[in-house]
């Protein structure tokens, strides 16, 4: 249409352009072999949108390709993503400058790798650990081979036993029917995790996109299921739960895979048997970051008028986020978070103090009925 016309008149000249990919509301920064084909150089960071990114940078064969592909069909784009080698298994000393360089990225939230080796993966845990150094808040999602039975996934989530890992369990078949590794089932549960805005949502049971089971054993059956042996109940999931791991499970509509619990390695207490709690911890603490730095309180000058200021706007934010951390009585016998701006001896710091305690989700529901029949 001329933008000379002249007839008065209201023209529709939208457009609708599809958008494949969801918000990411937890980054992926993910680390693996390349093969030869990739054009990557090793040790640098490629943001990869699409799979043709991935299939230029790393090579069509390449295991990174591999988990990038899951990820991003899932609707989690971009994804961060380095080679550590180029034509082989990388070496945990080819892994390790990587994994430093990612614990220094701000931008990663969740770690991943191509690596199924309980040694690589204890490390990897360490490095997320590490990243909290800089204040970076990460974590990693990871998985060992197709065949571990479950003996072998409790110590290895033992050996890990970190409060920035989540170890996923068993193997799984892909939608064309392929056994894939631990590694791959942990590709597709943090595209899922990486979507998730609301932390508060646990994502039990939640149904995995194009995965059609779980690995099976010589009888036909899933590796990790409900069963009865010699008159008593033995449930895998809850076994791999109690033992740091996250185990999957059938869905419920039969060919599918999803997710039981989401669960930290951690062992030592129940502090962090929920995925989500480290999740809230974190978010909430960025939360408050970001709005200091936002509001500009780094350039202010250290008063009682900033200090009131800044326990103000934590305190609304607190209280926007009472579905993650529930408010605790205050002093004056009303609930809060006790928000407390404090200054420092040499008036160069404040301390921003607040309580309050993390909501844990549902994990069971028990039904319990009273019935009566006339007789």
């Amino acid at each position: 249409m001329p933008t000379a016309q002249l007839f008065p008149e209201v023209i529709d000249a939208s457009t609708l352009i599809a958008k494949p990919t969801s918000p990411i509301y937890l980054p992926i920064g993910i680390e693996g072999q390349m093969d030869a084909a990739g054009t990557a150089t090793v040790g640098q960071f490629y943001q990869i949108a699409t799979l043709s990114d991935a299939i230029t940078a790393f090579g069509p064969a390449s295991s990174l390709t591999t988990l990038l592909n899951e990820i991003l069909k899932r609707g989690s784009s971009p994804v961060i993503a380095v080679a550590s080698k180029k034509g082989s298994t990388p070496l945990i000393a080819d892994r390790t400058p990587v994994w430093d360089n990612m614990s220094s990225d701000p931008t990663i939230r969740i770690r991943l790798t191509d690596t199924t080796t309980q040694s690589d993966l204890v490390t990897l845990a360490t490095s997320c650990t590490n990243a909290e150094l800089a204040q970076h808040k990460q974590f990693a999602i990871c998985g060992m081979a197709a065949g571990t039975t479950k003996a072998v996934l409790t110590a290895a989530a033992t050996a890990i036993g970190s409060k920035r890992a989540v170890l996923v369990a068993p193997g799984v078949y892909n939608e064309f029917g392929v056994l894939m590794s631990g590694a791959f089932a942990a590709a597709a549960v943090a595209s899922i995790v990486s979507q998730n805005s609301d932390p508060s949502i646990d994502l039990d049971q939640t149904v995995i996109p194009y995965l059609t089971g779980l690995e099976i054993d010589s009888l036909g059956y899933s590796i990790f299921r409900e069963k009865i042996v010699s008159a008593a109940l033995v449930n895998d999931f809850e076994d791999c739960l109690q033992g740091g791991v996250s185990p999957l499970m059938p869905s419920t509509v039969p060919g599918g895979v999803m997710t039981t619990h989401l669960r930290m390695t951690y062992l030592t207490d129940s502090s962090y048997d929920a995925l989500s709690t480290r999740i809230i911890v974190d978010q909430v603490f960025c939360d408050v970051r970001d709005y200091v730095i936002a509001m500009g309180y780094l350039r202010r000058p250290n008063d009682e008028a900033t200090r009131d200021a800044i326990a103000s706007g934590v305190d609304a934010l607190l209280m926007e986020r009472q579905d993650w951390i529930s408010p605790v009585v205050e002093a004056d016998g009303s609930l809060g978070y006790n928000v407390a701006v404090t200054a420092s001896p040499d008036n160069r710091q404040v301390v921003v103090y607040y309580s309050g305690q993390v909501i844990r989700g549902i994990q069971t529901i028990k039904v319990s009925a009273s019935l009566v029949i006339p007789t």
